[in-house]
């Protein structure tokens, strides 16, 4: 291959953000797909996570066919109260992100619970232990773009646009939650790495990644490498939310997901004192070219009810990972002889 140093960092970063491939050696086969060898990929990408710009490479699972309730929430919590939120929201195991954002609404944060668990009981359980009044759950009505592809040169959002669809429920036995268990874990960077997993799975690699590829698509969204976006100076971003009419929801999304700088796109359910159905995730160099974004996407939808609500600090981000043990030793130490 003559293609510099630089440029193969850069492919590499290109193609793991695509999909990495569920076969015994997916690095070989990286190789293969962008002309050069293993061990070069693997050098790279051990070299990436040193700098902190890989986060891992794992399975992005779909929850809605796991059976799993999800939302984002939002609540009001007075500044003397924040500490003891952050530490009781952050403790629950699928809180995945929380972040304290400039609105009334001052903490939102995300969670997800199987069916077993009733998200809204969770989040009258939490409330109570923060002493707040209630946790407002905004439940996706329906997914325009989901998904994060930043391009290392253009700093531009290559996901391709995700329309909304059913994905059909899988009925999970602990062999499979095993599975899924060691497919969402980060996949060590050697030559052989599915046979950790296995290994974690207490199965062979063959049947791990027949499991694996029977479920790409379904329960398994993708199988990608996620990256700190920051560290490839994508510096800011804002949660744009906009008011639209319930007969102009599915062609305003459609309209804000087709736009690169737009990473995700979902309609969610109103809220009293929060009258926003879209939400859309914009990327840019600062605040105000995240404004200029939203200004943009404004003019070009013909919705000017909209508000940017940028991160003022952030107290968790992390991958979502289901049928973790941990959770159901906190649902049952609030539950259990209280129901």
């Amino acid at each position: 291959m003559n293609a510099t140093l630089d440029d193969t960092r850069t492919e590499l970063i290109r193609a793991v953000q695509r999909a990495v491939p569920m076969v015994p050696r997916p690095f070989a086969a990286l190789a293969e797909e962008l002309g050069t060898n293993e061990g070069r990929v693997i050098d790279g990408l051990r070299q990436l996570s040193e700098e902190g710009v890989l986060r891992e490479i794992s399975a992005v699972l779909e929850g809605s066919s796991l059976g799993y309730d999800s939302a984002l929430v939002a609540g009001r919590v007075p500044e003397a109260q924040l500490e003891r939120a952050v530490e009781n929201i952050n403790a629950h195991p699928t809180v995945t992100h929380n972040y304290l954002r400039g609105h009334e609404f001052n903490l939102w944060f995300t969670i997800a619970v199987p069916s077993g668990m009733s998200l809204d009981r969770t989040l009258e359980i939490l409330a109570d232990e923060v002493g707040v009044e209630r946790f407002h759950p905004l439940r996706r009505t329906h997914t325009f773009k989901i998904g994060v592809n930043f391009d290392p040169k253009s700093l531009q959002n290559n996901t391709a646009v995700e329309a909304s669809g059913a994905v059909a429920p899988v009925t999970v036995d602990e062999a499979a939650a095993r599975k899924f268990r060691a497919l969402q874990r980060p996949l060590s960077i050697e030559e052989n790495p599915f046979e950790v997993s296995a290994g974690e799975a207490g199965t062979t690699v063959e049947e791990l990644l027949e499991f694996a590829n029977r479920h790409l698509g379904g329960a398994i969204r993708r199988y990608v490498g996620t990256l700190r976006h920051r560290k490839l100076g994508v510096r800011e971003n804002g949660m744009v939310v906009w008011t639209v009419p319930p007969d102009r929801v599915d062609r305003v999304g459609r309209q804000l997901a087709d736009a690169p700088e737009v990473s995700h796109c979902y309609a969610r359910n109103p809220i009293a004192g929060f009258p926003f159905s879209v939400y859309s995730m914009v990327h840019g160099p600062s605040r105000e070219g995240c404004r200029d974004i939203a200004r943009e996407l404004s003019a070009r939808s013909g919705c000017e009810d909209y508000a940017v609500l940028f991160s003022e600090r952030e107290f968790k981000k992390q991958r979502l990972r289901y049928f973790l043990p941990e959770l159901d030793r906190w649902w049952a130490q609030r539950t259990v002889g209280a129901m």
